[in-house]
């Protein structure tokens, strides 16, 4: 879903708005608010600074913008984000693509006849006037660095498709990428301070050797579904499916759902990087993210993830951490990658919870883990 923006400029004064009149399709003719494209990998603010300048000449020292309210067109693939504020000071415009003009502020902005928008602009301009701008960035900005840290770099990552999708709270601010392995992903970010995966780390060996999945089920009783049994070590390295569930048999006393059988290539990769790579070991922790959205949300998140709703909810509850995370951008992302927007939304809240293991607000299920075989502590960190 492509993003874009419109800017709606106060002169100084208070007293006229700044408009540019279109020269070509669409709303040839009509006055329109100044905006454009927001780029991928750009925030919301980011772009809207960037054409705002490239427009107008007007940059962030002339004026602080205010993010007031989004348009989502889900019959054209696409969203607009609406910022507005006022100068500071006079500025001389520089027009690039459209001629520039300062239109009064008691001009009827719903004339359809006159400005583009179908009225959408007028509608704009009343928000202001009764509601005015809200939040402005950096008070926004001030009680989300409250929440997170910002001297670190904190990873999570969620299994998907063809690779591993991974968010990077990177002093505070939030990137996304796709890699196919996670020698690819200690590589690039060598330096981190915390990572999280939604992934079994630890693999049992005899049914004395208890992981965290009994201790998470507690948490999360209402949506204890969400977190299936790992199976053992034999059965991870096992030739077949018959064999992984004969083994499992053997050793555990039970066998596995398919669900199981379906990311047990998944596990088996961490669980050879891991071993190939010791100084990685107990240093790359597993975590779930519905555990985790359930202790950032203060109660079971119950709303599934694969629906419209619970979408929604989780990235609620992740934008008390992160500016400018909304479901159009992770919709956009999830096309860009071709994952699902849940592995997003869950390798988000890793990152999240990474960021706060930094800050000592977290805890470690079981109290007292125990290890495998090999070492591994078999643990999930989550919020406090």
């Amino acid at each position: 879903m492509q993003g874009y923006n419109c800017i709606i400029v106060f002169s100084n004064d208070g007293k006229k708005l700044l408009f540019c009149k279109r020269s070509k399709a669409p709303y040839e003719g009509l006055y329109n608010l100044v905006g454009g494209k927001i780029e991928y990998g750009e925030n919301g603010y980011e772009a809207a600074y960037r054409e705002l300048e490239e427009e107008t000449g007007i940059n962030q020292s002339n004026i602080q913008l205010s993010h007031i309210m989004d348009f989502t067109y889900y019959n054209q693939d696409c969203y607009v984000e609406i910022y507005a504020g006022y100068l500071n000071s006079e500025i001389v415009l520089r027009e690039e693509a459209h001629p520039l003009v300062w239109l009064d502020q008691n001009e009827d902005f719903f004339d359809s006849g006159k400005f583009a928008g179908e009225g959408n602009i007028g509608h704009m301009v009343e928000q202001v006037k009764c509601y005015g701008l809200g939040i402005p960035q950096n008070q926004e900005n001030q009680k989300l660095v409250n929440k997170i840290d910002i001297d670190s770099i904190c990873i999570g990552v969620d299994g998907c498709k063809g690779g591993w999708i991974t968010a990077i709270l990177n002093h505070g601010k939030l990137f996304l990428e796709k890699y196919n392995s996670l020698n690819e992903i200690v590589t690039i970010y060598k330096d981190f301070d915390e990572f999280l995966i939604d992934m079994v780390i630890g693999l049992a060996g005899t049914n004395e050797q208890i992981r965290p999945d009994v201790y998470a089920r507690k948490i999360i009783s209402e949506r204890s579904s969400t977190i299936f049994p790992a199976p053992c070590r034999q059965a991870i390295y096992a030739e077949t499916v018959s064999k992984s569930y004969d083994e499992n048999v053997r050793v555990l006393g039970k066998k596995f759902t398919p669900l199981t059988v379906a990311i047990m290539p998944k596990m088996r990769e961490v669980d050879k990087f891991l071993q190939e790579n010791t100084q990685y070991k107990n240093i790359i922790k597993e975590s779930h993210p519905e555990v985790c959205f359930a202790r950032l949300n203060g109660s079971t998140v119950l709303s599934k993830k694969s629906d419209f709703n619970g979408i929604e909810e989780r990235i609620h509850i992740l934008s008390k951490y992160i500016k400018d995370l909304n479901l159009n951008k992770i919709i956009m992302t999830s096309k860009n990658f071709k994952c699902n927007i849940d592995d997003i939304i869950d390798a988000i809240c890793l990152a999240v919870t990474a960021n706060l293991v930094i800050q000592k607000k977290y805890d470690v299920i079981p109290e007292s883990p125990m290890r495998d075989d090999t070492g591994l502590i078999m643990q999930m960190v989550i919020p406090k």
